[in-house]
């Protein structure tokens, strides 16, 4: 497993795309031309870590589902997150910010079947707490004593040191339009896309996964917006067929034109 550092230009293909595309479109974060395009949907987690597919939520609220569908109108909530009505869906939070592991590992499977040899290229939004450390970063205290405060304020400054170096730090990130789609790249094998893991802070293991990733030739690409409730892949028909006929995923096939919302 091993990634590097690489200059935001890598990306800069998306980037023009995205200008290109009108708002709101599937083309506006998987750029235009690939055979086929698909969402995958993120599953809701219940308080018991059981996972609730967006067709079940569906069928309990009488909503239909389909290609446009945001998790909070399929459930029923208001843009607050809660229940419009008595047929709302209140079984589980919302949908998390990545596919869990095991959905993760098989949507990687397909696309590093795709890639042959190939290197990769991972996009990690730069918005994670743990890449520049500092301030946003905070640990709870039960300080009784001097002794306490002072390993306190060593545990907090352990804590909050970058997770990268000041060259990575420093380096200019890859800027797609919205304003909070900036994202720090990286060349990486196949096995570090299968299983990331950025750095190791006090915190622990930082295990995200990209939000950004494509082959050198740019035959597929995978979006994860952050916050959203889905990822989004393009690629050829035979990449595409291959994750709507995983049952391990839930699908909706997607076209370049058309229009999504993200959750907030």
């Amino acid at each position: 497993m091993e990634f590097t550092h690489i200059a935001a230009q890598h990306g800069q293909w998306i980037a023009t795309a995205s200008q290109r595309a009108q708002p709101a479109t599937v083309a506006a974060q998987v750029p235009a031309g690939y055979e086929r395009y698909v969402r995958i949907l993120h599953p809701a987690l219940d308080e018991e870590g059981r996972s609730h597919r967006w067709a079940e939520v569906a069928r309990a609220t009488g909503e239909t589902l389909h290609a446009t569908s945001l998790f909070e109108d399929v459930a029923r909530l208001d843009e607050r997150g809660l229940p419009l009505d008595e047929n709302s869906w209140v079984d589980s939070d919302l949908p998390g910010e990545e596919l869990p592991t095991d959905q993760w590992q098989a949507l990687t499977d397909h696309l590093i079947a795709a890639t042959a040899q190939q290197r990769l290229i991972l996009g990690l939004w730069a918005g994670f707490a743990f890449i520049e450390g500092g301030e946003r970063i905070d640990i709870e205290s039960a300080a009784e004593s001097e002794a306490d405060t002072e390993a306190h304020a060593a545990a907090l400054a352990e804590a909050r040191r970058p997770g990268f170096s000041d060259e990575v730090l420093r380096a200019p990130r890859l800027e797609l339009p919205g304003g909070y789609r900036n994202y720090l790249l990286f060349d990486a094998d196949h096995e570090f896309l299968a299983a990331p893991q950025w750095a190791t802070t006090a915190a622990g293991a930082q295990k995200q996964h990209p939000s950004i990733v494509f082959p050198t030739d740019h035959s597929w690409l995978l979006s994860t917006e952050p916050y959203d409730d889905s990822t989004i892949v393009g690629g050829s028909a035979a990449l595409i067929d291959a994750l709507c006929e995983d049952n391990r995923l839930e699908t909706l096939e997607v076209g370049e034109l058309t229009r999504i919302g993200h959750s907030a």
